[in-house]
């Protein structure tokens, strides 16, 4: 069962979308049942909890207490319902609300409550400006769903080097930026030096090796993947937790690996990294006003000759 578990994972962390699943199997009908794990989809991105206890479900906003299971749309209610887990029962409580829950194509009704099995899903119907959509949660409790689910998280990554894409970075960001971990943290952004040249001059598969070279040494310096994606091109977004001194040593570290492992690969290679301190923003949850930050930074390093690091501290 070690495919389960992520490494560096800790139980009780609830605003990190990666849960540790408990080694207590119970066998049913056949299959083999373990902690349940709720998928929440929105979109082309897949979140996960583990579902154990008393946990509240909804949007987070500030005159609530933060969500243990957040829902980052309009149209989920601040305080959407509820759900009660002990060992392999699920259940979900709906409270009142403006778009209501949907089980098995009805509306819930306020303070109706729900046993919920594996692969039972609730859905919140939304709206945009041109289509309606939905938002839904999925119970999993087999190996066999759960494995589904992430390789559809899997399936929705760069195809090219397995880090999650820029909207599945946002949205991770939005579900954890009030995590303790990141009271200390800070934003970074990577450009590889002279990218278009090393595809000009020597083909866009070698380009191609570069940028996997890159993810790879990105993805060994963080605690979760999704702290990290493949924002565009050859750039590169991540979030680290820390003190801008810390982090600004650790990225110097960082550029040392990627032009080491390159040089090593027979394709030596340098970046240019600009960062920014997340709290030095009004609004933490706008992710935005940082990007553009950790972009002027790495504008100043381009501008000045590339291969350099310069950060916006707090």
């Amino acid at each position: 069962m070690e495919e389960f578990l992520k490494k560096d994972s800790r139980p009780g962390d609830k605003t990190e979308a990666m849960p540790i699943i408990d080694a207590a199997y119970i066998k049913a009908g056949g299959k083999l049942f373990i902690s349940p794990i709720l998928f929440v989809c929105q979109e082309n991105d897949i979140m996960e909890y583990r579902l154990s206890g008393h946990q509240t479900m909804g949007r987070p906003v500030s005159d609530v207490p933060f969500p243990d299971i957040p829902v980052f749309n309009s149209f989920v209610s601040k305080e959407h319902g509820y759900f009660d887990t002990a060992s392999d029962i699920v259940c979900y409580t709906a409270l009142e609300t403006t778009n209501g829950t949907m089980f098995k194509g009805r509306y819930v009704g306020t303070g109706q409550r729900l046993v919920l099995k594996d692969g039972d899903e609730l859905v919140i119907p939304t709206a945009g400006k041109d289509k309606v959509s939905y938002v839904t949660l999925v119970v999993a409790q087999t190996e066999e769903r759960i494995e589904m689910w992430r390789s559809l998280q899997r399936a929705s990554a760069d195809k090219l080097t397995g880090l999650h894409q820029r909207d599945a970075f946002l949205n991770w960001w939005n579900h954890n930026y009030m995590n303790r971990d990141y009271e200390k943290a800070v934003l970074f952004i990577m450009d590889i030096d002279d990218f278009k040249l090393i595809n000009d001059n020597y083909g866009h598969n070698v380009g191609d090796k570069v940028l996997q070279i890159v993810a790879g040494e990105l993805t060994a310096i963080v605690r979760y993947e999704r702290q990290i994606c493949r924002w565009g091109g050859d750039e590169f977004v991540g979030i680290l937790a820390g003190t801008s001194e810390h982090i600004d040593d650790r990225l110097r570290r960082l550029s040392n690996k990627i032009r080491e492992r390159s040089a090593a690969e027979g394709l030596p290679v340098t970046v240019s990294i600009g960062y920014a301190d997340v709290h030095i923003s009004e609004d933490v949850h706008d992710i935005s006003g940082i990007v553009k930050m950790a972009d002027s930074a790495l504008y100043d390093v381009k501008r000045s000759g590339k291969d350099r690091i310069a950060g916006v501290k707090g």
